[in-house]
């Protein structure tokens, strides 16, 4: 629960706020950002009846009270010393997908943007409502706009703020919008709160279950598509391009996480999600930024030779990440140590020396073994 521990500065706060330059200043950078969503959101492409964009200005009402918060992390002194440069959601999108892959790929498509640089993502949900145990996990990302998106100037003493973008499907959000109006009717009491928690649990296997069936849906089409061209095709005619469907296609961490389990359905899955981030990495790096490119590089390897090479004389399963490593050495090479190095954090000394050691070894090993050539 936040508290106001200065009226007079969330006023004056709250005046300097509610200048109609400014007021009229954010106005249009709302429509500049939501025009370039707009964009992002198709570029990944999301048919247009999937999603929902809308964005507004924060109140003067609600920025007055924000303004005069206590600092939770040093009690006794203001959070914002100057709110209107401080406050990250003066101005706030919202996009809302049917599906978790879409909401991811537009987080991924944000965040791989010239235009916008992203400061944090959070996921955020009523985990952080008092004895809540479950959430609607709600994205929520913090973005700089830059010169890119062609901005207009802010008035003269004030500076372009940070904006707040929310991503969630469709069961999340309502989900959220009546969770928070129950709170703020005062109806949250314990009984509705464990209904609430309840229903968050069903909403994420709802979710889960809708994105799987979408996923088998594509794939069934996907097969289904290829005789009826083949078979279609006049003499002569040249092979119809697959039609695209680059949700489905493009290289998020879910995509992965799938991926994985049909390259390696006999090792076990990596603990936690950041060492699956820290591969997916290493195939952007290496251009291979869609399912296809990455399961076709893939499968182009001796991926046999590789295990029975790196089975021999030990006890430890490897798992799907360290197996993709492997085999993205020996599609790769000597291109793959150099990416590999260069994604080593540079303040570690010591990983930065080990990594591409232990990768020439392994080069070094499989080609030994005949795996590469």
């Amino acid at each position: 629960m936040t508290t106001t521990i200065d009226a007079e500065h969330a006023r004056r706060a709250r005046k300097h706020y509610e200048l109609p330059s400014y007021q009229a200043f954010l106005r249009r950078l709302g429509e500049t950002l939501e025009a370039h969503m707009l964009e992002l959101i198709r570029g990944v492409g999301i048919p247009t009846g999937q999603f929902d964009l809308a964005w507004r200005i924060k109140s003067p009402e609600s920025f007055e009270q924000k303004a005069g918060v206590e600092d939770p992390e040093h009690p006794g002194r203001l959070k914002y010393r100057l709110p209107c440069d401080e406050v990250t959601d003066q101005l706030a999108l919202r996009v809302v997908c049917f599906l978790p892959a879409q909401v991811e790929a537009v987080a991924q498509a944000i965040g791989e943007d010239d235009g916008l640089t992203v400061r944090e993502l959070r996921n955020k949900g009523s985990r952080n409502a008092e004895e809540r145990q479950f959430g609607y996990q709600s994205l929520h990302v913090l973005v700089d706009p830059g010169p890119p998106l062609a901005i207009p100037d802010p008035p003269k003493d004030y500076r372009v703020p940070r904006v707040e973008i929310q991503l969630r499907t469709q069961l999340q959000h309502v989900w959220a919008e009546l969770e928070h109006a129950s709170r703020y009717k005062g109806a949250a009491g314990s009984r509705v709160s464990r209904k609430f928690d309840r229903a968050a649990a069903l909403i994420e296997m709802v979710d889960e279950l809708l994105q799987e069936i979408d996923d088998a849906a594509a794939g069934a089409a996907g097969a289904d598509e290829a005789p009826r061209r083949t078979s279609a095709k006049d003499p002569g005619e040249a092979d119809a391009p697959p039609a695209a469907r680059p949700i489905g296609n493009r290289l998020t961490a879910r995509a992965l996480r799938s991926l994985l389990a049909e390259l390696f359905p006999d090792a076990p899955p990596s603990r936690g999600t950041g060492s699956e981030e820290w591969i997916r990495r290493h195939a952007l790096e290496l251009g291979l930024d869609t399912v296809e490119a990455l399961r076709s590089t893939v499968r182009s390897v001796d991926l046999a030779g590789i295990d029975r090479t790196f089975r021999e004389g030990v006890s430890w399963e490897r798992n799907q990440v360290r197996c993709l490593d492997d085999a993205l050495l020996v599609a790769t090479g000597r291109r793959y140590i150099d990416v590999a190095e260069r994604l080593v954090p540079e303040d570690d000394e010591a990983q930065r020396s080990k990594r591409p050691r232990v990768l020439g070894w392994r080069l070094k090993t499989l080609r030994e073994a005949g795996v590469v050539d």
